[in-house]
Protein backbone atom coordinates (compact mmCIF):
# COMPACT_ATOMS: atom_id res chain seq x y z
CA UNK A 1 0.00 0.00 0.00
CA UNK A 2 1.14 3.68 -0.74
CA UNK A 3 1.96 5.34 2.44
CA UNK A 4 0.52 8.59 1.65
CA UNK A 5 2.29 12.13 2.18
CA UNK A 6 1.00 14.86 4.49
CA UNK A 7 -1.21 17.22 2.16
CA UNK A 8 -0.29 21.05 2.71
CA UNK A 9 -3.39 23.05 3.96
CA UNK A 10 -3.84 26.03 1.87
CA UNK A 11 -6.06 28.96 2.17
CA UNK A 12 -9.08 29.00 -0.42
CA UNK A 13 -10.16 32.41 1.19
CA UNK A 14 -9.95 34.05 -2.54
CA UNK A 15 -13.43 33.78 -3.63
CA UNK A 16 -12.40 31.84 -7.30
CA UNK A 17 -9.86 28.97 -7.97
CA UNK A 18 -7.00 31.28 -10.07
CA UNK A 19 -7.19 34.13 -7.31
CA UNK A 20 -6.58 31.11 -4.73
CA UNK A 21 -3.54 29.82 -6.66
CA UNK A 22 -2.26 32.97 -6.81
CA UNK A 23 -2.22 33.71 -3.15
CA UNK A 24 -0.45 30.39 -2.88
CA UNK A 25 2.60 32.85 -1.75
CA UNK A 26 2.65 34.24 1.79
CA UNK A 27 4.06 37.53 2.60
CA UNK A 28 5.56 38.02 -0.97
CA UNK A 29 6.00 41.18 -0.49
CA UNK A 30 7.99 40.66 2.62
CA UNK A 31 11.98 40.07 3.03
CA UNK A 32 11.32 36.21 3.72
CA UNK A 33 8.54 35.19 1.38
CA UNK A 34 6.89 31.75 1.83
CA UNK A 35 6.10 29.58 -1.03
CA UNK A 36 3.64 26.73 -0.10
CA UNK A 37 4.49 25.47 -3.75
CA UNK A 38 7.97 23.87 -3.12
CA UNK A 39 7.56 21.00 -5.47
CA UNK A 40 5.10 18.69 -7.42
CA UNK A 41 3.37 17.26 -4.55
CA UNK A 42 2.24 20.10 -3.11
CA UNK A 43 1.05 21.33 -6.71
CA UNK A 44 -1.15 17.66 -6.90
CA UNK A 45 -2.30 18.42 -3.35
CA UNK A 46 -3.51 21.89 -4.13
CA UNK A 47 -5.45 20.47 -6.66
CA UNK A 48 -6.53 17.41 -4.38
CA UNK A 49 -7.84 20.33 -2.16
CA UNK A 50 -9.81 22.11 -4.39
CA UNK A 51 -11.49 19.73 -5.78
CA UNK A 52 -9.85 19.17 -8.80
CA UNK A 53 -8.42 15.59 -8.52
CA UNK A 54 -10.14 12.79 -6.31
CA UNK A 55 -7.99 10.79 -3.67
CA UNK A 56 -6.99 8.59 -6.35
CA UNK A 57 -6.00 11.15 -9.40
CA UNK A 58 -3.62 12.64 -6.54
CA UNK A 59 -2.21 8.94 -5.30
CA UNK A 60 -1.96 8.70 -9.16
CA UNK A 61 -0.59 11.57 -9.92
CA UNK A 62 2.39 11.78 -6.92
CA UNK A 63 3.35 8.01 -8.00
CA UNK A 64 4.01 9.45 -11.69
CA UNK A 65 5.57 12.37 -10.76
CA UNK A 66 8.32 10.26 -8.52
CA UNK A 67 8.46 7.67 -12.00
CA UNK A 68 9.27 10.62 -14.08
CA UNK A 69 10.68 13.25 -11.78
CA UNK A 70 11.55 15.29 -14.89
CA UNK A 71 8.59 15.87 -16.46
CA UNK A 72 7.21 16.49 -12.82
CA UNK A 73 9.78 19.06 -13.10
CA UNK A 74 8.31 20.54 -16.29
CA UNK A 75 4.54 20.87 -15.29
CA UNK A 76 5.24 21.73 -11.97
CA UNK A 77 7.51 24.76 -13.40
CA UNK A 78 4.56 25.73 -16.15
CA UNK A 79 2.37 25.62 -13.24
CA UNK A 80 4.53 28.12 -11.06
CA UNK A 81 4.52 30.58 -14.67
CA UNK A 82 0.54 30.94 -14.69
CA UNK A 83 0.23 31.60 -11.36
CA UNK A 84 3.05 34.61 -11.73
CA UNK A 85 0.93 35.98 -14.84
CA UNK A 86 -2.11 35.87 -13.47
CA UNK A 87 -0.74 37.11 -10.02
CA UNK A 88 0.91 40.12 -12.05
CA UNK A 89 -2.22 40.91 -14.23
CA UNK A 90 -5.23 40.13 -11.35
CA UNK A 91 -3.02 42.81 -9.26
CA UNK A 92 -3.06 44.98 -11.72
CA UNK A 93 -6.48 44.61 -12.26
CA UNK A 94 -6.88 45.11 -8.89
CA UNK A 95 -4.84 48.08 -8.20
CA UNK A 96 -6.89 49.70 -11.86
CA UNK A 97 -3.98 49.58 -13.77
CA UNK A 98 -2.87 48.29 -16.99
CA UNK A 99 -1.40 45.24 -17.27
CA UNK A 100 1.55 44.34 -18.96
CA UNK A 101 0.99 43.58 -22.83
CA UNK A 102 3.96 40.49 -22.37
CA UNK A 103 1.88 38.78 -19.64
CA UNK A 104 -1.93 39.89 -21.69
CA UNK A 105 -0.69 37.66 -25.02
CA UNK A 106 0.67 34.87 -22.96
CA UNK A 107 -2.69 34.86 -21.29
CA UNK A 108 -4.47 34.80 -24.37
CA UNK A 109 -1.86 32.03 -26.39
CA UNK A 110 -2.85 29.64 -23.39
CA UNK A 111 -6.28 30.25 -23.33
CA UNK A 112 -6.50 30.16 -27.35
CA UNK A 113 -4.67 26.67 -26.88
CA UNK A 114 -7.61 25.64 -24.10
CA UNK A 115 -10.14 26.39 -26.40
CA UNK A 116 -8.30 24.78 -29.83
CA UNK A 117 -8.90 21.50 -27.44
CA UNK A 118 -12.46 22.34 -26.97
CA UNK A 119 -16.30 21.73 -28.03
CA UNK A 120 -20.20 22.37 -27.21
CA UNK A 121 -21.62 19.75 -25.84
CA UNK A 122 -25.33 19.57 -24.67
CA UNK A 123 -25.73 19.93 -21.02
CA UNK A 124 -29.41 19.82 -19.22
CA UNK A 125 -31.12 21.52 -21.62
CA UNK A 126 -28.76 24.24 -22.69
CA UNK A 127 -25.19 24.31 -24.67
CA UNK A 128 -21.87 24.21 -22.39
CA UNK A 129 -18.27 24.82 -23.35
CA UNK A 130 -16.48 20.99 -22.36
CA UNK A 131 -12.72 21.41 -23.03
CA UNK A 132 -10.55 18.41 -24.16
CA UNK A 133 -7.50 18.55 -22.28
CA UNK A 134 -7.10 14.86 -21.93
CA UNK A 135 -9.14 14.85 -18.59
CA UNK A 136 -6.25 13.74 -16.33
CA UNK A 137 -2.64 14.79 -15.70
CA UNK A 138 -1.98 17.39 -13.72
CA UNK A 139 -2.03 19.89 -16.56
CA UNK A 140 -5.70 19.53 -15.96
CA UNK A 141 -5.45 21.76 -13.03
CA UNK A 142 -3.47 24.56 -15.10
CA UNK A 143 -6.31 24.50 -17.76
CA UNK A 144 -8.98 24.98 -14.57
CA UNK A 145 -6.72 28.15 -13.33
CA UNK A 146 -6.64 29.51 -16.87
CA UNK A 147 -10.34 28.90 -17.31
CA UNK A 148 -11.02 30.29 -13.77
CA UNK A 149 -8.57 33.76 -15.00
CA UNK A 150 -10.74 34.13 -18.12
CA UNK A 151 -14.22 33.66 -16.04
CA UNK A 152 -12.93 36.40 -13.66
CA UNK A 153 -11.74 38.87 -16.18
CA UNK A 154 -14.45 38.75 -18.42
CA UNK A 155 -17.44 38.68 -15.99
CA UNK A 156 -18.90 41.47 -13.23
CA UNK A 157 -16.30 39.58 -11.04
CA UNK A 158 -13.16 41.88 -12.59
CA UNK A 159 -14.61 45.22 -10.53
CA UNK A 160 -14.67 42.96 -7.44
CA UNK A 161 -11.19 42.15 -7.60
CA UNK A 162 -8.62 43.25 -4.65
CA UNK A 163 -5.51 43.05 -2.87
CA UNK A 164 -4.61 42.98 0.91
CA UNK A 165 -3.93 46.62 1.70
CA UNK A 166 -1.24 44.68 4.34
CA UNK A 167 1.81 45.93 3.44
CA UNK A 168 3.64 42.59 3.01
CA UNK A 169 0.86 40.22 2.05
CA UNK A 170 -0.50 41.48 -1.31
CA UNK A 171 -3.02 38.50 -1.85
CA UNK A 172 -5.58 39.04 -4.42
CA UNK A 173 -9.56 38.23 -3.61
CA UNK A 174 -13.12 38.97 -4.76
CA UNK A 175 -14.89 41.78 -2.45
CA UNK A 176 -18.18 40.69 -2.52
CA UNK A 177 -19.34 43.06 0.38
CA UNK A 178 -22.45 45.15 0.06
CA UNK A 179 -20.29 48.16 0.23
CA UNK A 180 -17.20 47.14 -2.14
CA UNK A 181 -14.57 48.41 0.39
CA UNK A 182 -13.25 44.99 2.04
CA UNK A 183 -9.75 45.83 2.37
CA UNK A 184 -8.38 42.51 4.02
CA UNK A 185 -7.35 39.04 2.40
CA UNK A 186 -8.72 37.60 5.69
CA UNK A 187 -10.03 39.91 9.04
CA UNK A 188 -9.01 37.29 11.01
CA UNK A 189 -5.18 37.43 10.38
CA UNK A 190 -4.31 40.50 8.14
CA UNK A 191 -7.44 42.74 9.11
CA UNK A 192 -6.97 41.92 12.79
CA UNK A 193 -3.15 42.34 12.63
CA UNK A 194 -3.13 45.83 11.26
CA UNK A 195 -6.43 46.85 13.68
CA UNK A 196 -4.02 45.97 16.65
CA UNK A 197 -1.26 48.02 15.19
CA UNK A 198 -3.08 50.71 14.74
CA UNK A 199 -4.51 50.48 18.34
CA UNK A 200 -1.38 50.62 19.33
CA UNK A 201 0.19 53.40 17.26
CA UNK A 202 -2.60 55.51 18.37
CA UNK A 203 -2.32 54.49 22.23
CA UNK A 204 1.57 55.45 22.07
CA UNK A 205 1.28 58.17 20.17
CA UNK A 206 -1.53 59.51 22.96
CA UNK A 207 0.92 58.40 25.84
CA UNK A 208 3.85 60.30 24.40
CA UNK A 209 1.92 62.82 23.70
CA UNK A 210 0.63 63.35 27.47
CA UNK A 211 4.76 62.54 28.92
Amino acid sequence: MERRSPTPKFDLTAGCLCLDFANTVDDRLSRNPEDKLSGYPELVAFGRQTGVFSVSEAQNLRRQGRQDPGEASRLFAQALGVREMIFRIMTAVGNGSAASPADVAALNAALQELHRRSQLAPEYGHAAWRFLDNDRGAARLTGRILRSAAEVLTSGDIDRVRQCAAGTCSWLFLDRSRSRNRRWCDMRTCGSRNKARAYYQRKTGRTSASG
